[in-house]
C-alpha cells in the first residue's frame, strides 16, 4: 500500500495513525503522486486530520524523549527520497521501546534517521546567520533563502524571537514556501507563497543596499583575497540572495 499525504507535519502524522490502525507495513509514504503504482501497489490518499494527529502527537509525548523528538521532528524536514518510510519505522522502534531509543544510534533505523536530522539541524544553523531581510514596499521585511532542505519552520523560532516587533517574511521560492510572522500576535506561521514578479524595494533599503555593498568592497583587501577559501566558507549556491555579493553600480 503507497499513502499519500499532503505534506505537512500534521499530515505524515494523520498517515501513521492510520497504518498503526490498519496494521501492515507500508510500501512507501510520499508526498507527490507516485511516479509508478503497480497492481498490488494500490494508493491511499490521506486527508490531514488534525484530532487524530494530535493523538499520535500526546503518545510520543509520553513515549519517546525530548530528544528523539527533536531528532524526528528535524529529520521530517530532509529533503530525501523516502524519507517518510525512514521515519515510519523509527517511529515504530520508538514506540515499542521508549526512551531506550536514545542509545539505540547504531540501529539500523535509527542511524538513517540521526544522519538526516543532523544534516538539518547543522543547514538551519548555518542560515540563521545567512538570511538577509530587506524592506519591501508595504512596510514589512523580506528574506529569500533557497536551502537543500525544508528548513522554515526550524529558523522562524530563532527569528519571531529576534525581530519580534517586526512584521516579516522568509521566503523559500524554489518550494513556494514561506514563514510569515505578526508582530501583533507575535505568532509565525507556514504560509504557501509563490510570487509572479519580484518585489519592489523600498527607497530607504535600495540606499542601504548599495551602502552595504560598498563596505564590503572597501573591507576586502585586495592581496589577501583567496576566492577558493571563500568558496569552502561560503558556497556559491548560498550567495545568490545576500547583497553583499551583488554587483552595484560604484
Amino acid at each position: 500500500m503507497i499513502y499519500r499525504y499532503d505534506g505537512t507535519w500534521t499530515g505524515f502524522l494523520t498517515t501513521v495513525a492510520i497504518i498503526r490502525e490498519r496494521g501492515g507495513t507500508p510500501a512507501a509514504i510520499t508526498r507527490a503522486e507516485p511516479e509508478q503504482a503497480g497492481l498490488f501497489d494500490p494508493v491511499v490518499t490521506v486527508e490531514t486530520d488534525p484530532e487524530r494527529a494530535g493523538e499520535l502527537r500526546e503518545l510520543l509525548a509520553r513515549t519517546l524523549s525530548p530528544g528523539t523528538r527533536h531528532v524526528l521532528r528535524s529529520a521530517f524536514q530532509a529533503e530525501e527520497p523516502g524519507m517518510e518510510l525512514l521515519l515510519f519505522h523509527f517511529l515504530e522502534l520508538g514506540l515499542a521501546v521508549g526512551c531506550q531509543l536514545d542509545g539505540m544510534l547504531a540501529h539500523e533505523r535509527v542511524l538513517p534517521v540521526w544522519k538526516l536530522a543532523r544534516a538539518v539541524g547543522r543547514e538551519a544553523h548555518r542560515y540563521k546567520g545567512l538570511v538577509r531581510f530587506q524592506e519591501v514596499e508595504g512596510g514589512f521585511w523580506y528574506a529569500a533563502i533557497e536551502p537543500d532542505h525544508r528548513i522554515l519552520p526550524l529558523i522562524a523560532p530563532h527569528f519571531a524571537a529576534r525581530f519580534a516587533d517586526q512584521q516579516w517574511i522568509i521566503h523559500d521560492p524554489r518550494r513556494g514556501e514561506s514563514v510569515a510572522f505578526d508582530p501583533a500576535r507575535r505568532k509565525w506561521a507556514e504560509v504557501p507563497l509563490a510570487m509572479a514578479a519580484p518585489l519592489t524595494l523600498s527607497a530607504g533599503e535600495e540606499l542601504f543596499r548599495d551602502l552595504w555593498r560598498r563596505y564590503f568592497d572597501r573591507l576586502a583587501i585586495g592581496e589577501r583575497l583567496n576566492p577558493k577559501l571563500q568558496r569552502q566558507q561560503l558556497p556559491l549556491k548560498h550567495r545568490r540572495h545576500l547583497p553583499e555579493f551583488e554587483r552595484g553600480a560604484d
